[in-house]
């Protein structure tokens, strides 16, 4: 075939290669992120990452999980040399959970809400991070022995905070329930509701707490027993289509969070 009569073929062959491209999955993660897409970096376990995939997957707004695939490489580029990182397009990389956490309550309402309701989302997001610190000083073997122990039982709240147990903590977001329960900002009486600590239900502060929440009951199943209302929330949070599709793969990660903690 002379060389001119070639040009064609090869024409149509290269349009085809590019129809192939523009539909492939890369193609589509690189068009989305060129649209403003959010990209939400954290490693595969349930420790810092899932209250902000939590978050993510339930504010509507549009993003994508990545796992580090080089982290020796990628930690440098970080703004305080850890994970997560959120990268956005109108605040540059956001380092923090807490802070991510934050950014997403700016982006959809019913992350946030108004005065009270962020108000509330905020001390659950910081009482739930309490019960964290405590988890990860016991995994790192700051705490052992006995007071590690007593993590679980002890119930004196006449002790300095730093030193609560973990019922100190869950007596508290107790009634701290009950108490949002009575009625909302907006008139809206939440105990009629179900369930939840403000009118949404998926507040950031909210999906904090269920994250610190499940990665307790990973450890131990009954832990929310004789905490009627944590357990309702637990409970109906866990059944949320956004919460199930983080829980089985990760929501828009490239898979599912591991578990970190452990007895």
């Amino acid at each position: 075939m002379a060389r001119s009569s070639r040009w064609p073929w090869l024409a149509l062959a290269a349009l085809g290669l590019a129809v192939a491209f523009v539909n492939s999955p890369r193609s589509e993660r690189r068009s989305r992120v060129a649209r403003g897409a959010l990209k939400f970096t954290y490693f595969p376990l349930w420790a810092k990452g899932p209250a902000a995939a939590l978050a993510l997957q339930h504010s509507g707004l549009e993003w994508e999980g990545a796992f580090p695939e080089d982290w020796k490489t990628l930690k440098g580029t970080t703004p305080f040399l850890e994970l997560p990182v959120l990268e956005t397009e109108d605040a540059g990389t956001i380092g923090h959970e807490l802070a991510i956490l934050q950014y997403i309550a700016t982006k959809s309402q019913k992350m946030g809400g108004a005065v009270r309701e962020m108000a509330i989302s905020s001390q659950l997001m910081c009482e739930a991070e309490d019960i964290y610190q405590k988890l990860a000083k016991i995994k790192q073997g700051l705490i052992t022995g006995e007071e590690a122990a007593g993590f679980w039982t002890d119930e004196n709240d006449q002790i300095h905070n730093r030193n609560f147990g973990l019922k100190v903590y869950l007596r508290l977001l107790e009634a701290f329930y009950s108490k949002c329960a009575k009625e909302s900002g907006d008139g809206v009486k939440l105990d009629a509701l179900g369930g939840r600590f403000t009118s949404s239900g998926v507040s950031v502060g909210e999906c904090k707490l269920f994250s610190t929440l499940h990665a307790l009951k990973l450890m131990k199943e009954d832990v929310l027993s004789g905490y009627p209302n944590l357990s309702n929330f637990y409970e109906r949070f866990a059944k949320e289509e956004a919460t199930q599709s983080v829980l089985k793969d990760g929501g828009q990660m490239p898979g599912a969070f591991g578990q970190y903690f452990q007895l």
